[in-house]
């Protein structure tokens, strides 16, 4: 599995990542219907308001969003007889942030998880995204940047970092985010960010393209079906045509397979 490659996986990111996260965990899981959430901690008239695309829209169901596999292999190890949490496999992550700086605790945390094991090889990926929570604030994505890639130096593991840039904005936008929120400033946002993240020899992954025509049910974040091929296109395991950081950005529907075509040392 493409997974076993690496020492751990880290998710670093605002609400837009978070459901990106949500569905690798689906998938992992084997379990569409309720894979992102900690169903061990709901009653049961909760598991079934809260299936499938529910998990991602009602805030209700998001406040019991996985945030770790170490939770998933304690509480839920019986749940799915195919499941990868059957075996010790490699442990992954979301960290929650919204600004830059982000809180100490969440440093502590990053640097725990790239320290775990001092003798392992294998390299610990990071996707990492930052957005809507700072209302595309250019300089705090380009500080977000060097503050986690300054840690990851700090530790002299090999730290690849993807760069994930926001979704497009639905029609039902709110008209007083247009402006600051709307497509145009979205797009010019994707393109410089992704160029801010090639000077710092990050990989980027544009999103805008693949949710352009998408339904969205709130005008920001969209629905199941787009985070489950959001989530493909970060693991997939189909195989990388020779392309520049700019083709990651424009064609994403294209380049669906970052986590798989890293070097496993």
């Amino acid at each position: 599995m493409i997974l076993d490659r690496f020492d751990s996986i880290v998710f670093l990111g605002d609400e837009t990542l978070q459901h990106i996260y949500s569905a690798f965990n689906m998938l992992l899981r084997e379990n569409i219907a309720l894979g992102g959430l900690r169903q061990w901690d709901m009653k049961e008239s909760e598991r079934e308001t809260c299936r499938c695309a529910n998990q991602l829209i009602r805030p209700e169901c998001q406040a019991y969003s996985v945030s770790d596999s170490q939770s998933v292999r304690l509480n839920d190890a019986g749940s799915r007889h195919g499941s990868p949490y059957y075996c010790d496999r490699t442990p992954h992550v979301f960290i929650p942030i919204d600004r830059s700086p982000a809180a100490e605790n969440l440093h502590t945390a990053f640097s725990s998880i790239l320290t775990r094991d001092l003798d392992s090889y294998k390299p610990i990926p990071v996707i990492h995204s930052l957005s809507l929570a700072t209302s595309l604030s250019w300089p705090t994505a380009t500080s977000s940047m060097d503050e986690w890639v300054t840690l990851a130096d700090i530790s002299q593991k090999n730290v690849p970092f993807l760069w994930v840039g926001p979704n497009a904005a639905g029609h039902l936008k709110p008209p007083s985010q247009i402006l600051s929120q709307g497509n145009n400033a979205l797009w010019h946002y994707t393109t410089e960010m992704a160029k801010e993240a090639e000077s710092r020899a990050l990989d980027a992954l544009g999103m805008y393209n693949l949710t352009l025509q998408a339904g969205s049910w709130d005008g920001s974040f969209y629905g199941q079906k787009v985070v489950l091929v959001q989530a493909m296109m970060v693991c997939s395991n189909n195989k990388l045509r020779p392309s520049s950081r700019s083709m990651l950005m424009i064609l994403p529907h294209k380049i669906i397979n970052w986590l798989s075509r890293l070097e496993s040392t």
